[in-house]
């Protein structure tokens, strides 16, 4: 069985989506289980409602003010299925993820993580750009250069590995999913589905836990003292690569919040840890209007 944790905060007239994205599904030996961090609508009567329908829903509540990983967390801790898998209460599936990614499993016993593409919908920009890492198998190293595995709704793990892996960690002020990412690589090989399988809507500031450039950049910091021992393994160029990642890991999120001069700024610090062409070309495309952008990077 696989067990689909989906934290939520008020959030009703979304979390409907999400939900029926989860029962659509192909495959159909699934318990969803839907997590309030302390909502305040009528998530509780929804879930109720949705509960006198289907034999497969549980609905946690738990004390508020937690966060979306500490919810999670409790999902994980719910469930009784052999695989969990992650969606956030706005986003959605397409009918076949699960079973896409059961597939791999079945395929490939070395097999503790499937992650599949993703469909990043700008809302109020009007765009969707067509996210596709294509990265699998031995991932312990690449994912130490960045985050290859991506955001969680993607994911689908065995619940064994995350028991040895232990769960999201909820002292991390951001970047809680490439912490137990980076956790998961050292322990299994990594599956990979090449089709976008999540539609992951930005609200370009609305939605997510954290846009804050000052919270990513004291994770960055918690991250390089927890793993300091798996960072000691990378080459100087390896490490001049990451620091780039790092840095254009958060001007993306200063451009996302329309702040192109911050942008530039760390733009211009990932230039000067690795000089290189595309870095180079992201720090002179920063006064672009972002949608111009994204319009442009789909057609590349």
């Amino acid at each position: 069985m696989i067990s689909v944790v989906i934290p939520t905060h008020n959030r009703s007239e979304l979390l409907t989506r999400a939900v029926e994205s989860a029962l659509n599904q192909t495959h159909k030996d699934i318990e969803i289980i839907v997590v309030s961090d302390g909502s305040t609508d009528n998530t509780e009567e929804v879930m109720k409602a949705y509960q006198q329908r289907e034999n497969n829903i549980k609905f946690i509540s738990v004390f508020p003010g937690k966060g979306a990983n500490n919810a999670r967390n409790e999902g994980i801790r719910a469930s009784e299925g052999e695989y969990i898998a992650f969606l956030d209460d706005d986003d959605e599936w397409a009918p076949h993820k699960l079973e896409s990614q059961l597939s791999v499993f079945n395929s490939d016993s070395s097999i503790g993580m499937v992650y599949t593409g993703i469909n990043v919908i700008y809302v109020k920009e009007d765009l969707t750009y067509y996210s596709l890492s294509g990265k699998g198998g031995d991932l312990s190293k690449d994912i130490l250069l960045k985050n290859v595995i991506g955001a969680t709704p993607s994911v689908m793990i065995k619940k064994e590995i995350l028991d040895q892996s232990g769960f999201f960690d909820v002292d991390m002020p951001a970047k809680q999913d490439y912490d137990l990412w980076i956790r998961v690589c050292q322990l299994t090989n990594v599956g990979y589905v090449d089709e976008p399988l999540v539609n992951y809507y930005n609200y370009s500031g609305e939605k997510q836990i954290s846009l804050s450039t000052e919270k990513h950049e004291r994770a960055i910091e918690m991250i390089d003292k927890k793993y300091s021992s798996l960072f000691k393994t990378l080459t100087p160029e390896e490490v001049k690569q990451q620091r780039s990642n790092y840095f254009i890991s958060i001007a993306n999120i200063a451009l996302r919040n329309n702040n192109k001069s911050l942008g530039f700024k760390y733009g211009m610090k990932a230039l000067h840890k690795k000089i290189s062409l595309k870095n180079l070309v992201y720090v002179l495309s920063v006064p672009i209007p972002f949608k111009v952008l994204l319009k442009v990077k789909n057609r590349m």
